[in-house]
């Protein structure tokens, strides 16, 4: 029993399991081989057995049937012997009654004689001389015939019975079959009725030929034959005639699964570039700015101007803007530009969960203190849903939006009552008027839009409509080198008014967001921002922090400016994190 016990345990902890599996694929065949082969031998034994149990019934139901022939046989031949015993006695019977009347004809015959002889003599008158010769003869013929042979008669009748005795004897033996002779035989104990058979006899002399008989049913066809040679091609014939159309046949089995795509290409490519239009209305007058400080000499107004740079190497030839005085075209945040840079992120807040992994939740990012939220789920569709308040939001109660373009990706903007996104498919930028339903586009050119060249692969997504302290801005990728490039967007004409090329390649970049006009990419696993640019001053800034580890896909990471926060759709989740930055600290 204790050398049993390491079995014991090996089997409770599970070690032997995995011996199981890994016996090798041709011992498993081999098995199966095994176990069929059985199965067929125990189904021809038991069907062996069965007919074996038939035969045995089927000789038995035989063996009676012989038997009730044999009895049968045997009662016929007592039977027969009994009548020819019976006619036997009753031809005896008839022979000594034929026997009888037979002598009482000889005596009367006699008598009469002797009475005519008698009467011929007492006469005298010669009336024997008168008789006819021939009575006399007849009765001298019969009367020696009488005295000479007196037993003439049995004698015949006799050899009629021995004959008749013999035939009844034959008739007797063809009527009882041999085996039950032969049985009769070994149940007398040698006293047998038979005797061996005799030699055979010589052949008899053939017979007539007869007539010819009637057809017989035909019988079945046989098995075909071996195919012989093939024989010379023959000449071609004629052209037939064109048959009628077949059923339609079944549908075929399913193709092969093709390379998943997140593209949704619901336009075909885009046309050629068209004229340029018309220069829009001149927009109205900026905020005054902050008087800057005195200066010696000349007396000139600081304007921001615009060039246009060559396109040089290393360079993508997009209009940029270099501001004067740190200060950049609708520039709204503080005149101390190192205050506004993002130290950290903290106090997360989760709002809700979602039922799907990618998606996009929204406040309009111009309208302060407003609880409604607009939701796009999954990173492409065309229906995006409102709500009142986060309330509704976790009760599911919502109002759907037809945006009337599929959209592309997870970054979408709702900015002063239109939703900002990309047209799936193509180059195209779309603003919708979410209360009239009105839809403009804006053309990007030289980026890149399909064959899954993604800005931001974790989220599906090729443009970044984002919004802050600044105004709005589009970031995308390059199609000439592939480095993010950042749009800044005039709100009223919905057109692009300078481009950055901040030179930091897409494929680094996990995420990104923009806030007090500084651009934050994110690493791949969206974990840390490992870069940062400032827009206006068009240089990098050394700015590095850890985010939090995402429990999934980070499919949405964007800014808003009217509650500072930062707003997340992580692995389905929808949350927030405050944004804490430089100017908080020293304000505390």
């Amino acid at each position: 029993m204790k050398m049993l016990d390491p079995l014991a345990e090996a089997r409770r902890g599970g070690s032997l399991r995995p011996c199981a599996g890994r016996l090798p694929w041709t011992l498993r065949w081999t098995l199966g081989s095994v176990c069929v082969l059985t199965l067929l031998n125990s189904a021809g034994l038991l069907l062996l057995l069965i007919q074996s149990r038939e035969l045995g019934e089927r000789v038995a139901q035989t063996e009676s049937r012989l038997e009730e022939i044999a009895q049968s046989s045997v009662v016929e031949f007592m039977t027969e012997m009994s009548r020819g015993q019976e006619e036997i006695q009753e031809e005896i019977y008839q022979y000594s009654r034929n026997k009888r009347s037979q002598e009482l004809r000889q005596e009367q015959v006699l008598e009469q004689l002797e009475l005519e002889e008698k009467l011929a003599d007492q006469s005298g008158m010669g009336i024997g001389e008168d008789l006819p010769k021939d009575l006399h003869r007849e009765a001298d013929h019969e009367r020696k015939k009488i005295q000479e042979h007196p037993d003439l008669h049995p004698s015949q009748t006799h050899q009629r019975t021995q004959l008749h005795d013999g035939m009844m004897m034959m008739m007797t033996y063809s009527m009882v079959p041999v085996k039950v002779l032969l049985d009769i035989c070994n149940s007398t104990k040698g006293v047998c009725l038979t005797g061996p058979p005799g030699p055979p006899g010589l052949p008899g002399v053939d017979g007539m030929p007869g007539y010819n008989g009637t057809d017989g049913i035909p019988g079945l066809p046989g098995e075909p034959g071996t195919p012989g040679k093939r024989g010379k091609k023959g000449p071609p014939g004629e052209k037939g005639d064109r048959g009628e159309p077949g059923e339609k046949g079944d549908p075929g089995p399913p193709g092969e699964q093709g390379e998943p795509s997140n593209d949704v290409i619901v336009e075909g490519p885009p046309g050629p570039a068209g004229p340029p239009g018309a220069p829009g209305p001149m927009g109205p007058p900026g905020l005054p700015g902050p008087p800057g400080p005195p200066r010696s000499g000349r007396n000139r107004s600081h304007r921001a101007h615009l060039h246009t740079d060559q396109t040089t190497e290393g360079h993508t030839g997009f209009l940029q803007t270099v501001p004067n005085d740190d200060q950049g075209p609708g520039n709204k945040v503080k005149a101390s530009k190192n205050e506004c840079i993002i130290k950290s992120v903290q106090n997360p807040s989760n709002l809700a969960k979602m039922t799907t992994t990618y998606g996009a939740w929204m406040k309009d990012t111009a309208v302060k203190d407003d609880e409604k939220i607009w939701v796009a789920e999954h990173f492409s569709g065309r229906i995006v849903k409102a709500y009142k308040s986060i309330a509704a939001l976790q009760n599911g109660s919502s109002q759907s939006i037809d945006v009337r373009k599929f959209f592309q990706g997870c970054s979408h903007l709702v900015h002063n009552g239109y939703i900002y996104f990309h047209i799936a498919g193509t180059f195209n930028l779309a603003k919708l008027n979410l209360q009239t339903n009105r839809l403009h586009t804006l053309a990007i050119e030289n980026a890149l839009y399909h064959n899954l060249s993604y800005l931001l692969n974790n989220s599906k997504t090729y443009f970044k409509v984002a919004a802050d302290e600044s105004g709005l801005w589009l970031i995308f990728a390059s199609s000439i080198d592939e480095n993010i490039v950042v749009a800044q967007l005039d709100e009223k004409t919905f057109s692009i008014t300078t481009y950055v090329n901040t030179s930091y390649p897409r494929s680094k970049a996990g995420n990104a967001f923009i806030a007090c006009g500084v651009l934050y990419v994110t690493d791949t696993k969206d974990t840390r921002v490992t870069y940062a640019f400032d827009l206006l001053k068009q240089k990098p800034v050394n700015v590095s922090f850890d985010l939090w580890s995402p429990s999934g896909v980070l499919a949405m990471l964007s800014y808003n400016p009217t509650d500072r926060h930062l707003y997340v759709w992580d692995g389905g989740y929808v949350k927030s994190y405050e944004a804490h930055f430089l100017s908080d600290e020293r304000a505390g």
